[in-house]
């Protein structure tokens, strides 16, 4: 039975896509209607299940006081800790600066395993350069390699250009450059100035531009890419000319023939439209 009620079995309202049985439809079970909910413990009951935090939980929630809000957030908290990601999202979207105290608090409780489940949370309620710092600096002391590129993922969303500098700093301690330090570049306000100057300086720099430059294409359409960058398209930022930008890919090109390259500054040249989003 517990099988059946998997995730992947419904659709994001609960609604079972492939039924085996017929479904006897029973008015007192039937899941509640946010519009007819009027106490904030209900709303909070809908917020935690909900698969994705809506705009309209977060206006429901908007109409109690804030300090209302946060006691009843961290009552939840203490019932079930399996709830931090959802509950401290739902603090920082719903009481915006009035939570940073909070979300300070709660960041001091995190643990070497949990502490990425703070990053969206942080971001949404932290003055931008605090929570960067905050979380920025927990990663770097992550020691396992395959741990510290998953963990480093969450920077992405403080789409802050700081990252940047921070991936110059920290890219030395890997030695196989995947596909996540493109998406992490991408979603960071990547610029032409820092592409130039990471293909001038090669590798591994110069994997980690081509691989920005080419996910500054995805859209919300795009299908092989990370969640994060098809809700927030990256564009490429203070660009030069195409075919200026072209020729300084192509010089690279010559220098570094491996496949990667190749296809990335193929996709590269034939998608500028969609890289710097004209």
């Amino acid at each position: 039975m517990t099988f059946l009620l998997h995730d992947d079995f419904y659709d994001e309202n609960g609604t079972a896509s492939a039924p085996e049985n017929e479904v006897v439809f029973d008015p007192a079970l039937a899941f509640p209607v946010l519009a007819e909910l009027r106490d904030l413990s209900s709303i909070v009951d809908y917020a935690i299940v909900e698969w994705q935090v809506s705009d309209e939980v977060v206006a429901a929630m908007k109409r109690f006081e804030w300090k209302e809000v946060l006691r009843e957030l961290d009552e939840r908290l203490t019932l079930n800790v399996g709830l931090t990601e959802r509950i401290c999202l739902l603090g920082a979207l719903t009481c915006g600066k009035h939570a940073e105290a909070w979300m300070l608090w709660h960041w001091g409780e995190r643990t070497h395993d949990n502490f990425p489940l703070y990053a969206k949370p942080m971001a949404t309620c932290l003055p931008s350069d605090v929570g960067f710092a905050l979380y920025s600096q927990q990663v770097s002391q992550v020691e396992q390699s395959s741990r510290f590129v998953e963990t480093m993922m969450g920077l992405m969303h403080f789409q802050s250009k700081s990252t940047l500098s921070w991936i110059e700093g920290h890219i030395g301690r890997v030695s196989n450059i995947s596909s996540s330090w493109g998406y992490l570049a991408a979603a960071s306000q990547f610029d032409w100035a820092t592409a130039k100057r990471w293909l001038e300086g090669g590798r591994p720099l110069s994997l980690v531009a081509l691989d920005a430059l080419a996910n500054c294409a995805v859209t919300s359409k795009t299908q092989n890419s990370v969640p994060f960058l098809r809700e927030n398209p990256p564009r490429l930022s203070d660009p030069d000319t195409v075919d200026a930008m072209s020729r300084v890919l192509q010089q690279y090109g010559e220098t570094d023939k491996v496949p990667r390259v190749r296809l990335n500054i193929s996709y590269i040249l034939e998608n500028w439209d969609r890289i710097l989003k004209q």
